[in-house]
């Protein structure tokens, strides 16, 4: 990531917004997804975790109103796949991209790299 006053820059690279954590699922590999960013709430964003031995699953991080430090992450995957149909298949549940109606998210993302779903998901407020 980097951050600049403008577009024309000068642009100066900053620290990574989130990493891997050593003992979760997560563990190995991380990829940015799509974020919400709804008015009075804080933005989240999807992103794909993964094991050192490629399993890959979606999880959430919500930043705070500037995207400037993170004020919560899933301690679980909020998707994990269904086990492949063909012994050969990959465990993969990866978030490509997300539509905001205003009641739900609607996520899509891939499975096994090559089936697409949509998730609807409601955000909690408690």
């Amino acid at each position: 990531m980097s951050l600049a006053d403008g577009p024309e820059g000068p642009w100066e690279p900053t620290e990574d917004p989130f990493t891997i954590r050593e003992r979760a699922w997560d563990n190995w590999h991380l990829s940015t997804g799509p974020i919400v960013n709804r008015d009075g709430e804080l933005p989240v964003m999807f992103y794909n975790g993964a094991t050192a031995d490629a399993r890959w699953r979606i999880g959430w991080i919500a930043f705070d109103e500037n995207f400037s430090r993170i004020v919560d992450r899933c301690i679980e995957p909020m998707l994990i796949p269904p086990p492949p149909k063909q012994r050969a298949g990959a465990d993969i549940a990866f978030a490509a991209s997300c539509l905001d109606d205003g009641e739900q998210i609607h996520m899509y993302y891939s499975l096994e790299d090559r089936v697409l779903r949509r998730a609807c998901i409601r955000r909690y407020k408690g």
